[in-house]
């Protein structure tokens, strides 16, 4: 029986980061631009008219996977060790320790693996030139996406799209691990019922406000005292409860 030192391989196996996740956006955007050139490079090789839907429908299909890859591979109690150990430095880690701001973004491999899988089946059903524009949009959407979860843990927002993608998101990482698994819209949580309505409640604690990027200053000069507001809330504490955890 294979017995791991921590809890997460990311722990045991620092260096797989450079694989698994990336410094930054602009660090990622070296990775996604290799993949958007070669689909631009296959519609002019192979003479196929670039579709206007096919990419609208890969921007619409990366919302979807964004939120199935949250709710059923991330948040699924699963009794493989091995695979809640590696599937957990995705994402189990980030929920256990959001100050490691190492992990905030994915790296190559999540561009390159999921890209060609997730698409291949679409080839079965329609040309590959509609097959490349939803490549297209998927690659796109997926980049704005890593860019949105960069920036929720930035700085804190008060207004805009990103202070509603802020409270929508962090309200998730702080009360309500079974709700709101949309990280750029909640249209899929509304879809399938898992909007959790109080995210507009939310108020960043001291705790949280002190994990983000730009507080790493600041934060030596806020009091010691924990808020009375949870975070970092591990995969174990909530994987045998469907209850939201309830604001006080």
């Amino acid at each position: 029986m294979l017995k791991y030192k921590s809890r997460f391989m990311v722990q045991d196996y620092p260096k797989l980061i450079k694989y698994f996740a990336s410094v930054n956006p602009l660090h990622l955007f070296l990775y996604v631009m290799p993949v958007i050139f070669f689909i631009n490079m296959e519609l002019s090789r192979t003479l196929n008219q670039f579709s206007v839907l096919g990419f609208l429908a890969g921007a619409l299909y990366w919302t979807f996977l964004e939120y199935a890859i949250h709710r059923w591979a991330y948040h699924t109690n699963l009794k493989n060790k091995f695979l809640t150990y590696f599937l957990g430095s995705f994402h189990a880690y980030h929920h256990s320790d959001m100050s490691d701001h190492r992990i905030l973004n994915s790296g190559f491999l999540m561009i390159t693996m999921i890209t060609p899988t997730v698409l291949l089946p679409f080839l079965l059903i329609f040309n590959y030139g509609v097959v490349l524009s939803m490549a297209l949009g998927l690659a796109s959407a997926y980049y704005i996406y890593e860019c949105v979860h960069y920036l929720i843990h930035y700085r804190e927002y008060k207004t805009g799209y990103m202070g509603y993608i802020q409270k929508y998101h962090l309200h998730h990482h702080d009360y309500a691990p079974h709700k709101n698994f949309g990280n750029s819209s909640h249209l899929w949580d509304v879809i399938f019922q898992t909007i959790s309505p109080r995210y507009t409640e939310y108020k960043m604690s001291k705790k949280t406000r002190r994990t983000l990027i730009t507080f790493k200053e600041e934060s030596k000069k806020l009091p010691e005292r924990e808020s009375e507001y949870p975070t970092g809330v591990l995969i174990r504490d909530y994987q045998n409860t469907s209850q939201e955890t309830s604001l006080q």
